[in-house]
């Protein structure tokens, strides 16, 4: 009876006083060092997560849940840094960690998890779609295509069951020998236009084997997915070379080019600096400058309805900005209206449309589209141009570490004055931040210049 009584008084002891830390304790320890959060911030989240996880938080952090603590970390950070409450910071974060502890592939989880700052999505749903994704990539289906299922997932409130109809659909779609794209393109526009899971895997089917036979392509349904180019025609990406394994350090991005089937969409090369492509005065047609005005006219906000973000107050001093350039000063103009073109579009893993983008996807189409091309991931854009070491000017990227592990989000300067820039947030979509807010200070690793 003794020796039953020790063994239980033994069990329910504190995880530091066997020798571990439990969970609670572990991200108690991680939010202290971190000083981007002041004391009552501090204290908030921490009641926060301590509510949420509640006796999950007493877990000891062993071998196996050791690979959630980092994956939970970038969540809650990701949060922090859009300012979310931290009632919803705390759900989001036992949601990434309930999937962890089911299997799921934490690099795949710290992109899917961040859709909960957009609504209430379970740790057992966020299980599924994690391992749907990996399901698809292992049977060569783009990585890409794979991230645009889950964003129909959460967007459409699908069930795991009409989830899972559509993933084996475009597996078979694959094995068939179909244009994943193009089948994808044909689930999913005809699940937007109402029709069920059910019935649009067995259309494709017919439709696809019926025009394979024909040899005519399928009639496609209106559709704008995250895969969608809608830059690449006129601004390719500078590609970097392609490693022959992943970086450890991975932050959670896609590449607007398709991706090689057995890659995740965010995965980044670790390539030589890379120079962007801008135009010059060495141009053999220089006609070409002739019809662009110097200032057009800016367009009026009542054409851009998804415009949901005033601008920020002017700071009380301003801040010293950088000389401008015969170069900065012709593209500008554009690239200003590239970027508020993006303002409200909502955050999607690996989305790069106006339907949904990430945070490197909204810096490379903005200067994509006034014709710099810069790289897709926001590592690759850190080792693009020059290091500003003084003052910022207009169009500078704006890098910071969200995740603890070096460059994971980047910005772009639209108000070197009052230091502030625009960015995809994850639960705000494209928004206006100010640089001088603490959190931001904090994570700030610095800033590159690809206009010279």
């Amino acid at each position: 009876m003794i020796s039953i009584l020790l063994l239980s008084a033994l069990l329910a002891a504190p995880a530091s006083a066997q020798g571990r830390k439990n969970v609670l304790e572990t991200l108690s320890a991680a939010l202290a060092s971190d000083q981007g959060y002041d004391a009552a911030g501090r204290t908030r989240l921490l009641s926060a997560i301590k509510t949420r996880f509640a006796d999950y938080g007493l877990q000891v952090v062993n071998e196996s849940r050791q690979k959630a603590i980092p994956v939970v970390l970038h969540v809650i950070t990701e949060g922090s840094f859009d300012e979310a409450p931290a009632d919803r910071v705390a759900e989001v974060a036992f949601a990434a960690y309930q999937a962890m502890s089911r299997g799921a592939d934490p690099e795949v989880v710290e992109g899917i998890a961040l859709y909960g700052y957009r609504k209430k999505i379970p740790g057992e749903r966020l299980a599924t779609w994690a391992n749907g994704y990996r399901n698809l990539t292992e049977n060569k289906v783009p990585g890409d295509v794979a991230a645009d299922l889950v964003r129909v997932a959460m967007e459409k409130d699908l069930p795991d069951s009409e989830f899972n109809i559509l993933k084996w659909a475009l597996v078979d779609g694959v094995k068939k020998g179909h244009d994943p794209k193009d089948y994808a393109t044909y689930l999913f526009g005809n699940v937007f236009a109402g029709k069920g899971p059910g019935r649009v895997s067995s259309d494709a089917t017919l439709a696809f084997s019926k025009a394979k036979k024909l040899r005519r392509p399928v009639t496609l349904p209106a559709y704008e997915g995250v895969f969608t180019k809608t830059v690449a025609a006129e601004a390719p990406v500078v590609a970097p070379p392609v490693a022959q394994a992943p970086a450890v350090e991975t932050p959670v991005e896609a590449p607007a080019v398709e991706t090689p089937a057995d890659k995740k969409p965010w995965v980044e090369s670790r390539p030589s600096s890379v120079k962007p492509q801008i135009p010059t005065d060495t141009a053999p047609k220089p006609v070409a400058a002739a019809p662009k005005p110097p200032v057009p006219l800016p367009k009026p906000p009542a054409t851009k309805p998804h415009l949901t973000v005033a601008k920020p107050p002017v700071a009380e001093k301003d801040h010293e900005v950088a000389a401008s350039s015969r170069q900065l000063a012709e593209i500008w103009p554009g690239l200003e209206s590239s970027a508020e073109s993006y303002l409200g579009t909502p955050y999607v893993w690996g989305g790069t449309t106006h339907k949904g983008i990430d945070c490197s996807a909204f810096t490379q189409n903005s200067f994509g589209e006034n014709k710099v091309k810069i790289p897709r991931v926001s590592r690759d854009q850190w080792k693009t141009g020059d290091k500003v070491d003084a003052a910022l000017r207009n169009g500078d990227l704006l890098f910071f570490n969200t995740m603890g592990v070096g460059v994971s989000h980047v910005g772009l300067v639209v108000d070197a004055k009052t230091n502030t820039f625009m960015h995809a947030s994850s639960s705000k979509g494209v928004t206006r931040a100010d640089l001088d807010k603490n959190y931001y200070k904090q994570r700030y690793l610095g800033a590159r210049r690809v206009v010279r």
